[in-house]
């Protein structure tokens, strides 16, 4: 029974997946109307979330689903999605370029769609590896299973949405100490509270216990719904606003393991970087350097660009790092 009850689950997903990729896909002026519910419990959307943030749940968890998957489908559940192509390219066009050389039967092509589109939906239900299974994760009282960023740029200012999932390695885990590191310094009079540092915890528990632990990152604990039990998993997401980058690149440094990070990074059309490079596994204080040489990356036609990391290690960086346009 219990079998069939997830199989239906993953059958109502791939459903409403598929009505998600019509059209412009994930690029769509209508996607917050056209979530469905199985998918708006996927990405923990409420039913007080505003538009902007439903679109944002909803994209940052399909690319963290898709980032589950095998490197040979990655590409492909991307274009069926809707992510990184021209921003007027409708599904069929897309459709098109999912054929290589002289395979571009239509029907070949839909049913490399359809595929994707279910081992995205099986990969939302996939359950979290047996606690202690890894030498890795078996460090500190949770890690987290999955983060996706999708970080925005307008001139000087930026704004960032994080959906993290974690998963507790112990009995009785009733908060979850996080942090995060701020523009510029802050000097706030007495106890400082988030939103007066541009940070909204949007859902997934309550926040208490803000402090600031130096002079550019605060540091706050989040009380989930129920207290997590060895193996149950928890998702939080939050958005800060930024009125200035600090630096040129942006990271994930974690204090404990980390299983996946999908990062999107969108630059101001109007000033694109002179280029843009991949930072994976640096030491923290070697992250923001660009002499070093790395991988570089590029931009897509929505002006973005799209990385992935698996098994982050502790205390190193991992991320995007850009230079300016002059």
């Amino acid at each position: 029974m219990a079998q069939e009850a997830a199989d239906a689950k993953i059958n109502t997903l791939s459903t409403e997946l598929k009505l998600l990729r019509k059209g412009l896909g994930v690029q769509a002026k209508n996607l917050p109307g056209v979530v469905g519910e199985e998918l708006r419990a996927v990405c923990g959307v409420r039913e007080d979330d505003s538009p902007g943030t439903v679109r944002a749940k909803v994209v940052t968890r399909l690319q963290a689903l898709i980032g589950k998957l095998p490197e040979s489908q990655r590409e492909t559940a991307r274009i069926v999605l809707g992510f990184g192509t021209g921003a007027n390219e409708r599904y069929t066009a897309r459709l098109e370029l999912l054929g290589t050389g002289a395979d571009r039967n239509i029907r070949t092509m839909q049913r490399r769609a359809d595929d994707v589109i279910y081992l995205i939906a099986e990969a939302a239900y996939e359950a979290p590896a047996a606690f202690g299974a890894s030498p890795v994760i078996s460090r500190g009282p949770w890690h987290t299973s999955a983060l996706a960023v999708r970080l925005s740029l307008a001139g000087a200012a930026a704004e960032v949405f994080e959906t993290r999932r974690i998963v507790s390695h112990v009995a009785g885990l009733a908060e979850i100490e996080h942090g995060v590191s701020l523009a510029r310094p802050a000097s706030p009079a007495g106890e400082p509270e988030l939103s007066g540092l541009g940070i909204d915890v949007v859902s997934g528990g309550e926040v208490h216990s803000v402090r600031m632990v130096s002079s550019t990152r605060v540091a706050f604990r989040l009380r989930p719904p129920r207290v997590l039990d060895a193996g149950d998993q928890h998702e939080f997401f939050f958005r800060i606003r930024l009125e200035e980058m600090p630096a040129p690149f942006y990271c994930c440094t974690p204090e404990f393991p980390c299983e996946s990070f999908e990062l999107n990074v969108r630059f101001d059309r109007r000033e694109p970087p002179q280029r843009i490079w991949r930072i994976d596994g640096d030491l923290s204080k070697d992250a923001g350097d660009p002499v070093p040489a790395r991988k570089p990356l590029f931009l897509d036609n929505a002006g973005e660009v799209h990385t992935s990391f698996r098994d982050l290690q502790p205390a190193r960086s991992y991320g995007v790092g850009w230079q300016p346009a002059p």
